[in-house]
């Protein structure tokens, strides 16, 4: 999908990675729903992946 960055506002728009991807976890459950997202505030840091699997409990 092209355009998943501009969907889900993660758009690096100035910068040196302008253009790019933030960093971004967004849980669904079988329905579709929204469970659990995360954005993290800076790029070089991890998600807390054990949240993110925590939602899918």
């Amino acid at each position: 999908r092209t355009d998943f960055g501009n969907v889900f506002g993660l758009n690096i728009v100035d910068g040196v990675l302008k253009g790019l991807l933030a960093r971004a976890v967004v849980v669904l459950d079988e329905t579709g729903k929204v469970r659990h997202t995360e954005l993290v505030d800076e790029i070089a840091n991890e998600p807390n992946y054990d949240a993110a699997l925590a939602a899918l409990k």
